[in-house]
């Protein structure tokens, strides 16, 4: 599945990273699938190439990518199309956003950067270095347009640690975790000494889009950005939870189970909540290359802060609760942990009641949550605090 792509026969024969020759194209369809290709031998994991290649089509049918995803090619551009060597390939995702300023919040487009890749053999040579320059600079062409289609950030997660993207601006942000074991159904149906959790109900797609993602959930979001940047140094943003992120993280997972559990029902339940205490949750299940790779990732929670002691415990309760249901769960698809980023203390207090010696995770090396800012170029502050940087909005 590797293509056959010999433009270049050996190494004598590359430009040099830093050529005037060399630019950044978007991928023509048949480009875009050479591209695929050329990739899949680092990230097919546990699949097929035919099926990585099918999992990426179907992917890219999502509400979330299908009228926003752009691969982009680094090429010599006195090749003509079809006969194009592809030297370093990436892609960039529309995404809404929210942008808070002075007590002002406004919707905004951000875009999600991924599937940065150079060709073995073509490393050493500058591409991905100088294919990142390059897209800084569309980047910054794309702040000049009409306001309706500006975008003054974007955002990746970096699996090469924090150094190398913040040379083009993308700076790390907070990137940590807690993870948990999995219980079984007996261990789930033994009470915790001294606890007292309360039930919690399963979440089908269309309850996660009613108790998480609905417009008035979404306004309440909104209301807690304009509110943090009232009298702020920082401008707050956040990528929009829509529900469109999550039926992308689902269609992910669906397509993996339906090729590596033949015979099975694909997951229903895609969450978990609590309505007394009005805590609710998204969840996701990522089969990794082996089983021991294999999490289950929440995506979201969404929760009112309590203003009372009592409301405190009711909340932690909930939550507590709502991961033992989130532990039971990834043990019956044969996960091998459960994880959620950037815990809040309600969170914290929520994980110690499961397990006292948990620690949070604070990551080095992979899914480093960075974030490019132009804002202070506009009229915007130098500083800029990105909030609800959860899982959901991976890309």
């Amino acid at each position: 599945m590797i293509a056959a792509d010999t433009s270049y026969t050996d190494n004598a024969a590359l430009l040099p990273g830093d050529s005037p020759e060399l630019t950044l194209l978007a991928a023509s369809p048949k480009e875009r699938v050479e591209s695929i290709k050329l990739n899949s031998t680092a990230w097919k994991g546990p699949l097929d190439p035919d099926s990585y290649l099918a999992r990426e089509d179907h992917l890219y049918r999502q509400p979330l990518t299908r009228d926003g995803l752009i691969c982009w090619l680094l090429v010599d551009r006195r090749e003509p199309e079809g006969q194009r060597t592809i030297l370093s390939s990436c892609e960039t995702y529309k995404k809404k956003a929210w942008l808070a300023h002075d007590g002002e919040l406004s919707d905004t487009i951000a875009y999600g950067v991924g599937s940065v890749y150079c060709r073995p053999e073509f490393r050493g040579q500058g591409y991905a270095k100088r294919m990142l320059q390059e897209l800084t600079i569309k980047m910054d062409e794309w702040q000049m347009e009409k306001a309706a289609n500006r975008t003054l950030f974007s955002v990746l997660f970096s699996d090469i640690g924090k150094n190398f993207y913040a040379q083009f601006g993308w700076k790390p942000f907070p990137s940590s975790h807690f993870e948990l074991p999995l219980i079984s159904k007996d261990d789930y149906n033994q009470q915790i000494p001294g606890v007292s959790l309360p039930n919690t109900r399963d979440l089908a797609a269309a309850d996660v889009q009613s108790y998480i993602c609905s417009d008035t959930v979404l306004q309440k979001e909104r209301d807690l950005l304009r509110t943090a940047s009232q009298n702020s140094p920082s401008t707050k943003i956040a990528i929009a939870p829509s529900f469109d992120h999550y039926s992308w993280h689902w269609a992910r997972e669906e397509f993996y189970a339906g090729k590596l559990c033949p015979g099975r029902t694909p997951p229903v339940i895609k969450g978990a909540g609590e309505d007394a205490s009005g805590v609710y949750c998204a969840w996701n299940r990522n089969f990794g290359e082996t089983p021991e790779e294999n999490t289950l990732y929440i995506l979201r929670w969404v929760y009112d802060d309590p203003t009372t002691a009592e409301e405190t415990k009711a909340t932690v309760n909930a939550m507590a609760a709502i991961l033992r249901r989130a532990q039971l769960e990834a043990h019956e698809w044969n996960m091998s942990t459960i994880q959620f980023w950037n815990p809040t203390p309600l969170l914290e207090k929520a994980v110690a009641l499961l397990d006292p010696s948990a620690k949070v995770v604070h990551r080095e090396k992979t899914s480093i949550a960075c974030l490019r800012w132009t804002g202070a170029d506009h009229g915007l502050t130098k500083d800029v605090e990105w909030l609800l940087n959860e899982k959901y909005a991976w890309c």
